[in-house]
């Protein structure tokens, strides 16, 4: 008997962990509500069709409003306001050259388990869905209190690490980053979870090609003086940042 009531004890002990894990990954976020934000090379610019964050515990999805890639934010000339150095084949990772959604309806603060992201790259017409699923690590790190460190090395302000940045390759991949508190954390690299024969919204190549946006796109390269097609694989992706990019196992 003495041996099975320490086998209930044990078992008991565990079970209330596994409950106070699992109440703390549905609490709401503490600071701002998520978001999400999304760059590109200002060479290879694409058009965003429909983004949305889906929680699967709690049965909700929530559709992004405002993430709609035009062509501005990434232009050459605007970008380099921001980074005087940059090249038009990198990543431009600032709240000024992202385009960031926020959710529609009342702020949702709670997480979702994984944003999907469904867009078109204008430069070679190949439509994508971009798929990221939040790991408890993430979660943590954007449900963490910090604080800004003011310039004498005091703690200023209390913020949060709770929006997701997204850069988009003219093949399919994605990287991601977190971005909060002064910090940018590079998160992971995803292949495409699909690609489709049109957006969408229904539109197919032809659709795209009848209106201006892919000749323009092919147009930036040309009035720069530089080839962008074939892609030059091994300028692509370079990230450009006021901040150091950190690393998810350094954190």
């Amino acid at each position: 008997m003495p041996v099975l009531n320490k086998y209930k004890k044990t078992l008991i002990t565990l079970l209330a962990l596994f409950l106070l894990i699992g109440c703390e990954e549905n609490e709401p976020l503490p600071g701002d509500p998520w978001q999400v934000s999304v760059v590109t090379p200002s060479f290879y610019p694409i058009k965003i069709t429909q983004a949305y964050g889906v929680n699967t515990e709690q049965d909700w999805t929530m559709p992004l409003h405002g993430l709609v890639q035009t062509m501005s934010e990434s232009e050459l000339e605007y970008v380099r306001t921001v980074f005087p150095d940059y090249d038009g084949f990198g990543f431009p990772i600032s709240l000024l050259t992202g385009v960031s959604g926020r959710q529609l309806g009342s702020a949702n603060k709670h997480l979702p388990d994984s944003i999907y992201v469904y867009w078109t790259s204008l430069i070679n017409m190949r439509f994508f869905v971009t798929k990221y699923d939040l790991s408890p690590k993430v979660k943590e790190l954007m449900a963490k209190k910090l604080h800004y460190t003011r310039s004498d090395g005091s703690k200023g302000l209390p913020c949060y690490r709770a929006e997701l940045f997204f850069g988009m390759l003219p093949n399919g991949k994605a990287k991601v980053w977190l971005w909060g508190c002064e910090q940018l954390i590079y998160l992971a690299e995803l292949d495409p979870a699909r690609e489709k024969d049109r957006d969408q919204n229904g539109a197919t190549a032809d659709v795209y090609r009848q209106g201006s946006k892919p000749e323009r796109a092919k147009q930036r390269g040309i009035e720069a003086g530089v080839s962008t097609v074939p892609i030059p694989w091994e300028k692509v992706g370079k990230v450009y940042s006021k901040n150091t990019v950190e690393l998810l196992s350094e954190q």
